[in-house]
């Protein structure tokens, strides 16, 4: 089956409608990427509930998968958490008013990292781009001139988009991509407006790179350079049908895009909220 080739079972559920009664036929349906065969002749209710068990297998993965990316993001790995504190602690005896920035940068970090939003299916740009720009700020004052950050966003960019798509990218940028060059480096976070209801997001850094043979896994479970990045995919293909692009040269760094393409009857972020609110 063509589709299986760019979705999971979980992600595009198959129902085949067949008068076959052979097995052979019923074990190729499903070797092909089947969910599940109905037969025909069959009851109207008895294909309804099949439809409503794959749709809330999907619903289920979906919240599931949503969970999983705000578990990895609330655990605040321990040795941030000291590097910052200590980042703190330093600028108390240097410049107390840096401190205070630092201090309101990281508490902002935390908050929108337990977030109860965190779990919902849709957030908005400019809700994760508060968090990307108070951990970059902290991140900034811990490695000084080591970190240089570049955006380039459209004038008042905003959309619709699940949750911590882009702040666990620029994460990794800058864990495994500006700190293990020597110097430093740079990343570049990129937001455009392509048409009516497309977005480009690109995360860029100019660290190490990756090797050809592990960009193969890079969206694999077991890969550690990737905080999320299989998961990140996942809610992708769930909301529009797209998936990661990744291109990486040893030497000359990564980059992460995606293309966040909305539906015709997607509302804003702000009619969203307000149709939540009711």
């Amino acid at each position: 089956m063509k589709i299986r080739e760019r979705f999971s079972m979980v992600d595009l559920p198959v129902l085949i409608i067949t008068a076959a009664i052979i097995g052979h036929d019923k074990y190729k349906a499903f070797h092909a990427g089947a969910n599940d065969i109905l037969q025909k002749p069959y009851h109207y209710s008895e294909f309804m509930a099949r439809i409503q068990n794959l749709i809330m297998m999907k619903h289920t993965a979906n919240q599931a998968t949503r969970m999983e990316m705000a578990f990895l993001q609330s655990q605040i790995k321990p040795h941030f958490l000291y590097n910052v504190l200590n980042t703190i602690i330093s600028l108390t005896h240097l410049d107390i008013e840096k401190a205070r920035e630092v201090t309101e940068e990281f508490t902002n970090y935390l908050r929108m990292s337990f977030d109860f939003q965190n779990t919902s299916a849709i957030s908005s740009f400019r809700h994760e781009l508060s968090i990307i720009n108070s951990y970059l700020s902290i991140e900034k004052t811990r490695f000084g001139n080591r970190l240089e950050v570049l955006l380039d966003l459209d004038e008042d960019i905003d959309f619709i988009l699940p949750p911590l798509m882009i702040q666990p990218l620029v994460e990794n940028a800058v864990l495994h991509g500006v700190s293990k060059k020597r110097g430093g480096g740079w990343i570049k976070l990129t937001a455009k407006k392509q048409s009516k209801n497309e977005y480009h997001i690109k995360v860029e850094d100019n660290g190490p790179g990756i090797t050809p043979e592990k960009q193969i896994d890079l969206l694999s479970t077991d890969f550690d350079r990737s905080v999320g990045l299989k998961n990140i995919n996942q809610r992708l293909k769930h909301f529009c049908g797209s998936e990661l692009m990744i291109s990486s040269t040893p030497d000359a760094g990564t980059s992460v895009s995606m293309l966040i393409h909305l539906a015709e009857t997607t509302g804003s972020p702000k009619e969203l909220k307000d149709t939540e609110r009711t």
